[in-house]
């Protein structure tokens, strides 16, 4: 299979995703005890929204795009805020224009004591991982 994460950035798989581990990363930081997140499929850690591979599919604009436009009740916004805060994080301007892969958003999560390991196979992704 050639799965290259640049095309599926912040789509609508990737948020559920990426929605789950921020809760799952905030419920383990609230123990003391440091704990390790294994990242099998690691990618290349970020990605640019306005690449030619994340344009191609524009698969976005359905998910991360989508999400940040819509009207949220404040449930949803304090569930999401993990999630919502990470993203916002890697777009200090304001302008949505990276999108955090698991391990880039799994470190922004994380504590001092926590580790990440982080696998990936394609070269190029490996490299921009590194």
């Amino acid at each position: 299979m050639n799965y290259r994460h640049a095309y599926h950035a912040g789509g609508f798989a990737d948020v559920v995703k990426h929605i789950v581990l921020s809760l799952v990363i905030a419920h383990l930081r609230q123990k003391p005890a440091a704990f390790r997140i294994l990242d099998t499929h690691a990618g290349a850690g970020l990605y640019d929204l306005t690449s030619p591979e994340a344009q191609k599919t524009g698969e976005a604009e359905t998910g991360i795009r989508a999400l940040i436009a819509a009207t949220l009740t404040a449930p949803v916004e304090d569930l999401l805020r993990p999630y919502l805060g990470a993203i916002a994080g890697f777009n200090p301007q304001g302008e949505l224009k990276t999108y955090p892969g698991s391990p880039a958003l799994a470190c922004s999560l994380m504590r001092p004591v926590d580790r990440l390991i982080a696998c990936e196979m394609g070269p190029a992704a490996a490299t921009a991982l590194a």
